[in-house]
């Protein structure tokens, strides 16, 4: 009896293998998808908390304080808690102390001028690396390196991966890698200088200055880019951005 039922098993499994196969990789491939997803989630739940050393500049006084970073198992920075102080974070950019690394508290634009001016959002606690001449930047689903991009606010605050010079009147100013301006009301600028750690504000009546490298212009006063001959205004909304995982 047994033996007529493995027999009949048997030949079930001949006649029907074309549909049987594709059916059991289905079943495969489902049991795959099921177990990475739930492997994805617990490791974008799971958090990490450490300390580290880290500063701010505000209205050009220097703010060095420990602050608790809480990260899940991608990397993914998911919280910062100020310790000892009170700190409303704003768009200021925070720097580690002792590693090449910077955190963005809040959403920014990511301003790709050499892909036909393209921006998109960075959500908050995205954070810069700087590892082997390369710049990294870390958000909830990217993690891929920079090129000639900055990145803005949205606001007034815009930072740079690379060099640029500051433009205020007949003033030129060199501003190093991983620097930052922030211009308000067209009346004052501020800009912090990463390789002197220095940060200073100018008053200034001047209503077309600008940041360039090799690559790009932009006016301050106006919040546009300027690429080769093409002007764009910046996006004030940075949440009409796609975010900067749609990008490939």
């Amino acid at each position: 009896m047994k033996t007529e039922k493995i027999v009949n098993i048997k030949n079930i499994i001949k006649e029907n293998y074309k549909l049987i196969i594709p059916i059991a990789l289905m079943i495969v491939i489902f049991i795959a998808f099921l177990i990475y997803y739930k492997v994805s989630i617990i490791s974008s739940n799971y958090t990490i908390d450490e300390t580290a050393e880290v500063y701010q500049y505000f209205y050009d006084q220097k703010y060095e304080y420990k602050t608790t970073i809480s990260k899940n198992r991608k990397d993914v920075i998911l919280d910062t808690k100020p310790q000892d102080i009170k700190i409303n974070l704003d768009s200021t950019p925070i720097y580690y102390q002792k590693e090449d690394i910077v955190i963005f508290p809040k959403d920014m634009s990511v301003v790709m001028p050499t892909l036909s001016c393209a921006e998109y959002l960075s959500k908050g606690y995205s954070y810069i690396t700087y590892e082997n001449g390369i710049y990294t930047l870390t958000t909830d689903k990217y993690n891929k390196k920079l090129n000639h991009y900055f990145l803005y606010d949205g606001l007034d605050l815009y930072f740079f991966i690379e060099p640029v010079t500051l433009t205020i009147g007949k003033e030129n100013i060199e501003l190093s890698s991983f620097s930052y301006v922030i211009a308000k009301y067209n009346k004052y600028i501020t800009y912090y200088d990463k390789k002197t750690d220095t940060s200073k504000t100018i008053e200034t009546d001047v209503d077309d200055s600008t940041i360039k490298n090799e690559y790009y212009t932009i006016n301050i006063s106006k919040d546009s880019l300027n690429y080769h001959g093409t002007t764009i205004l910046l996006t004030s909304s940075l949440e009409n951005l796609n975010t900067i995982d749609k990008k490939d």
